[in-house]
């Protein structure tokens, strides 16, 4: 059974990751922080190794990791909320911790090295998301994962660790609850409430958790050294369409207050994923479309007013 290293696999993606590859027949050990508080999300499932150390125990790692796993996923990233992402020293140690974990893949000779990003490194890049976007951060939390992209690039290349990098778009899952316009649309309209919207006119990709998952197994199975992915469905629409499918879903007759919120300023982000290389290299499919995924997800946040 072919094994593969996940950090930070207690987090949100992670657990899901965890999970779906156990499943698919990995030996998967996930490394969290030591005393994590969400480290039962992962806990007693089968195939599956939990290690509660840092990631600078490197010494202790080597004795308790395998050698040769097919992949070395690093997902541990501190400061992810909207109210850290702009902290310079949280997302600096960040950067720190992503190259430690390619010296700890040099050394149990990983067969991938792979790196997620964020959308949010190329917030105004005015182009869907590929190898040749130019990024263009909205916040320290951006920058940082562009300077850990590339270090972490350069390091591969010295320690001959084969590297891949994969940006992935806005998730959503009946399992999470973010402070978003998703979210927050939902939120007011199960409570019979308008919420209050800008013209949303911003071009936005948003993907299950569920197509996340599949995604990564097969970068992680199948992706190629060098290669830049995105991941994400692919409908790169207008915010607008998202809101009034929500609308529709929950009831065609409630108002939206579209257009009552002012921009910030004049310049849109946008969030759009070009997905040839991912295709191509994995043959890679969306299977959860829009209107399914977010009928969970409404249904969740039902049950929990």
């Amino acid at each position: 059974m072919e094994a593969v290293v996940i950090t930070g696999g207690d987090g949100f993606i992670g657990s899901h990751l965890v999970r779906y590859f156990a499943e698919c027949g990995l030996e998967v050990y996930a490394l969290t922080i030591p005393n994590s508080p969400v480290v039962g999300r992962i806990k007693d499932i089968p195939h599956v190794t939990v290690i509660q150390r840092e990631l600078k125990e490197a010494e202790a790692l080597l004795e308790e990791l395998p050698q040769k796993p097919v992949a070395f996923v690093h997902l541990a990233w501190s400061g992810v909320s909207p109210e850290s992402r702009n902290s310079v020293d949280l997302q600096i140690g960040n950067i720190e911790l992503c190259l430690q974990a390619v010296h700890l893949a040099a050394q149990l000779k990983a067969q991938r090295f792979i790196l997620p990003g964020s959308t949010m490194e190329y917030s105004y890049c005015g182009q869907a998301i590929n190898e040749r976007a130019c990024p263009s951060p909205q916040n320290a939390y951006g920058a940082a994962k562009i300077s850990a992209r590339y270090l972490c690039e350069a390091k591969c290349e010295e320690l001959r660790v084969p590297y891949i990098y994969a940006v992935i778009t806005g998730i959503y899952a009946a399992d999470r609850r973010d402070n978003n316009v998703i979210y927050y649309t939902i939120s007011e309209l199960l409570q019979g409430r308008k919420p209050s919207l800008t013209a949303l006119e911003q071009l936005w990709d948003y993907v299950y958790i569920d197509d996340v998952t599949r995604a990564f197994f097969l970068i992680v199975t199948k992706g190629k050294a060098g290669a830049f992915y995105s991941i994400g469905h692919g409908d790169n629409w207008p915010l607008v369409n998202y809101i009034r499918k929500i609308r529709d879903i929950i009831d065609p007759a409630l108002p939206l207050g579209i257009g009552e919120i002012p921009y910030k300023d004049d310049r849109l982000p946008s969030s759009c994923v070009d997905m040839t290389s991912l295709e191509k290299d994995t043959s890679f499919v969306p299977q959860v479309p829009f209107e399914v995924g977010i009928k969970k997800v409404i249904k969740s946040v039902g049950e929990t007013m």
